[in-house]
């Protein structure tokens, strides 16, 4: 009787040993649950600093000042002012107007531009890790100058965009595209939707769209680049960034999003005192939920002088305060009069 009685304790034990264990994985498991759940909810936020033309070389036949600078000063020393700002941000781009080669056949046209390799240093140093290269310097030195800077660029880890070539960066989760076009090269509107749309299929959920285009010396947007920047934000663009004219123009929000019509210059060693030297690093701080980018005004421009000295181009690109500052903040109003921007003192939008 004590055998029966002790085996029905033991089977009546392992019956609730079991039965706890059941409740506790499903109660882990329903924890993990709610919790992926819950963490799928969470709004993601990624910012992305964006600057204009960078020439990190020269065209030697007008001058060397460039290579000076680097040859005494080093790689840090050209956005040692501005690094603070682009370390802090998830993602910084800038439009890369040159070539990184030693190549000595250049193209038969007024400048072309080149460093050696060894100035890709100065967007690493920078904590630059995007850069375009679709633009009217792409082959100053041919197609072996283009090669040589896209394998400088992959062996230094800093990812570059230009035509079906994507960059993709993904930070926090969020995979954000960078796309680039020349538009001085006549590329069509069905390009860009198409090339979108890749992105799209590679499930980027950030779209960023570089556009090479407009009037050198103008400050405001002709026809083809307002509608190029609205086919890309009606094609699914997250925000679109434009430059060629070498000087600031106007932000305009459209359908939600912004279109940045040009950032002027930034480390410009094509120009050793350029008359002006107003440029600035727009940033945008993105909100991601359940995978869709949301419409917001978070964005913020940073005014900036291309050079840290007023009387000549020292390389060495420095953000404005004071009223230099306001001066910046007071012609980005002015420029984008009409465009549905308007910047705060502190450069945030209205």
């Amino acid at each position: 009787m004590k055998r029966i009685r002790f085996n029905f304790y033991i089977n009546y034990l392992a019956f609730w040993f079991l039965l706890s264990g059941i409740f506790a994985v499903n109660t882990i498991c329903g924890a993990q649950t709610v919790s992926a759940s819950s963490r799928k909810k969470e709004t993601v936020k990624i910012t992305v600093s964006a600057a204009g033309d960078c020439t990190l070389g020269v065209d030697s036949r007008y001058n060397s000042v460039f290579n000076e600078y680097y040859r005494v000063h080093g790689s840090p020393y050209f956005l040692q002012k501005v690094k603070k700002i682009f370390s802090k941000d998830d993602i910084t781009i800038v439009n890369l107007e040159g070539t990184f080669t030693d190549a000595v056949n250049r193209a038969d046209k007024t400048f072309t531009f080149k460093g050696p390799a060894d100035y890709v240093k100065i967007l690493k140093k920078g904590s630059v890790e995007v850069v375009n290269t679709a633009n009217n310097h792409t082959f100053d030195y041919g197609k072996q100058g283009y090669l040589d800077t896209v394998n400088t660029l992959k062996k230094n880890r800093v990812k570059y965009c230009r035509n079906n070539v994507i960059a993709y960066q993904t930070v926090k989760g969020i995979k954000t595209a960078f796309l680039g076009f020349n538009q001085l090269d006549g590329v069509m509107k069905k390009t860009v939707k198409k090339t979108i749309q890749k992105a799209k299929r590679k499930n980027a959920q950030i779209i960023i769209v570089s556009f090479h285009w407009g009037i050198e010396g103008s400050y405001y947007p002709n026809s083809t680049q307002k509608s190029l920047a609205r086919t890309a934000v009606k094609s699914g663009a997250s925000l679109v960034l434009g430059h060629h004219p070498h000087i600031l123009q106007g932000i305009e929000r459209y359908k939600g999003r912004y279109i940045v019509y040009s950032l002027g210059n930034f480390c410009f060693g094509g120009n050793t005192n350029p008359g002006d030297k107003d440029t600035m690093i727009f940033q945008q701080t993105f909100s991601v939920k359940d995978g869709a980018v949301e419409k917001n005004k978070d964005i913020k421009v940073i005014p900036c002088s291309i050079s840290s000295k007023s009387y000549t181009n020292d390389f060495q690109p420095r953000t404005l305060t004071g009223s230099e500052k306001a001066r910046v903040i007071k012609e980005m109003n002015g420029l984008s009069r009409g465009r549905g921007v308007q910047l705060r003192a502190s450069g945030k939008v209205k």
